[in-house]
């Protein structure tokens, strides 16, 4: 279950909200599809979608998994794959 994002917010208070949310999730559908839905995010919210991708991939990185149980590791990996995809297919459509 996804909570509501303000209207107006910061980049690194989005990034707070997704990391919250992405340690509720259940399974890697779910997690792909908050993933997927950061682009939406970002552009209602006038945001750069590129730095709300690398500034979400940092908080990720620097989680412990002694303070998340397995599931909760599994889904915040599991997004590490996703934002690193989805960067990627970002950078190779800015250059054309």
């Amino acid at each position: 279950m996804t909570h509501p994002i303000p209207k107006k917010i910061t980049i690194d208070e989005l990034v707070d909200s997704l990391v919250y949310q992405i340690a509720g999730l259940q399974n890697y559908e779910q997690v792909e599809a908050l993933i997927l839905d950061i682009s939406r995010i970002a552009t209602v919210r006038v945001l750069p979608v590129s730095q709300c991708f690398s500034k979400l991939e940092i908080a990720i990185e620097g989680l412990s998994p002694i303070d998340l149980n397995s599931t909760q590791w599994s889904c915040f990996r599991y997004a590490l794959i996703c934002l690193r995809e989805k960067a990627s297919i970002l950078r190779k459509y800015r250059r054309h």
